[in-house]
């Protein structure tokens, strides 16, 4: 193997330039860990799934407080907070499973048991929905939602880094750990890097990289492709133009007036798990404008409206549907951020606050907690609460392994 050079040794290295690895590195800025190398396949940062501009952002409403809503609404607060200059938007209209059997007043107790308020969330009727969002859908308006682009996040944040912190088009394809570092090689298994702390970011990629040092995570591909639709003012679905974004079965940004006085309008997305083709498919476009046309009423004629444009990504799961973030017990200084899913925008933010509380306290001890993870007495006081921490952690997935409870001090 290559022995390291001292321009070769980093404080930290991250693979990812997506908006897991730009969470990490906002992360390490917070704690003066300045000596770290971003290392990337793209030729620019955000080229996979966080090339979306238009990423949707509101709370999870389950039928219960499990806990995918319990974290899904800290994570909303932290998006509005940390990315709260790229926020665009004026709420979010999330449509009810079964508009005919919706009642108001059940809903509202839901909400009122799982921690919503009649501030940040209201259940409206058909006609206030009219009134409030521009379409008769009854559901629940989240006026604190909107959208983020995802996109100029990554290349705002990559713009301040300098030569020696960013290595794109290079693709790792095995990491090491010796002598209480990590060894990151290429395909050639040529030396890339070497550190003490390594983050893997990189979506679905992180599953081949665990792999190579004995770690086996659940991760699996699931291909979404947004549609971009036009359609002229003159036409049907004109009459159905909502003024906030739309939530349910598909979702959709409100759609934009061009000069000319027709819309573009962007629509998804779809879900197709174990595909990995990132060519638009027509199937795709055709199911969106399927599912938006039954969320608005089958009023709006589909021959008045034609794709035009198409974002297709890959997002990455794991098989329980919540991230997977923290650092990976017995493996002293790796940590993970991956299976994102649909919901980058929440979950990179609240990774971004819990990976920068965890690595201030690292640093106070001189000493890697790789069977813990600090969330900071702050997280804490807004219910980040023991069994929640323990959801996210790698440790989950590692055979033998338990859950350990993370450090969460009194504030």
């Amino acid at each position: 193997m290559n022995m390291p050079t001292p321009s070769q040794t980093y404080e930290a290295i991250v693979i990812g330039g997506g908006i897991a690895g730009t969470a990490i590195i906002k992360s390490l800025k917070n704690n003066n860990l300045n000596n770290f190398l971003v290392i990337d396949s793209g030729n620019l940062p955000a080229q996979g799934t966080s090339g979306h501009d238009g990423a949707l952002c509101h709370p999870y409403i389950g039928r219960g407080a499990s806990r995918l809503q319990r974290l899904s609404m800290i994570a909303f607060n932290e998006a509005k907070q940390v990315w709260a200059n790229y926020w665009s938007g004026c709420g979010v209209l999330h449509l009810a499973r079964n508009a005919e059997n919706h009642d108001k007043n059940l809903m509202s107790e839901r909400l009122l048991t799982q921690g919503f308020s009649f501030q940040n969330a209201q259940v409206v009727s058909a006609d206030e929905a009219r009134i409030l969002c521009g379409v008769p859908l009854a559901g629940t308006f989240f006026p604190e939602g909107g959208w983020v682009d995802l996109k100029q996040i990554c290349r705002d944040l990559f713009s301040e880094l300098s030569d020696q912190q960013v290595r794109m088009s290079s693709t790792v394809a095995k990491i090491a750990y010796r002598d209480k570092h990590w060894f990151v090689y290429d395909k050639a298994q040529k030396l890339l890097g070497v550190a003490p702390r390594l983050f893997l970011a990189s979506g679905l990629g992180v599953k081949s990289l665990a792999a190579s040092t004995a770690i086996d995570l659940p991760l699996k591909p699931v291909r979404g492709q947004l549609s971009t639709f036009k359609y002229k003012k003159e036409s049907s679905w004109a009459k159905s133009r909502p003024s906030v974004a739309l939530s349910g079965k598909a979702y959709c940004l409100p759609p934009v007036e061009l000069k000319d006085g027709s819309y573009r309008w962007m629509v998804g997305s779809s879900y197709d798990e174990n595909e990995e083709d990132l060519n638009v498919w027509q199937k795709s476009h055709e199911e969106n404008l399927s599912l938006i046309q039954e969320m608005l009423g089958n009023e709006c004629d589909p021959l008045e409206i034609e794709p035009v444009d198409a974002f297709v990504g890959i997002r990455c799961v794991a098989n329980d549907r919540l991230p997977i973030m923290g650092p990976v017990r017995g493996y002293p200084g790796l940590y993970i951020l991956t299976s994102l899913g649909s919901r980058g925008v929440m979950w990179s933010a609240l990774a971004h606050q819990m990976f920068t509380e965890h690595l201030a306290e690292e640093m106070r001890h001189s000493a890697f907690l790789d069977a813990r993870f600090f969330a900071g007495a702050r997280l804490a006081g807004l219910g980040l609460s023991d069994d929640l921490v323990s959801a996210l952690l790698p440790a989950r997935f590692l055979a033998g392994a338990s859950n350990s409870k993370p450090i969460l001090p009194s504030a």
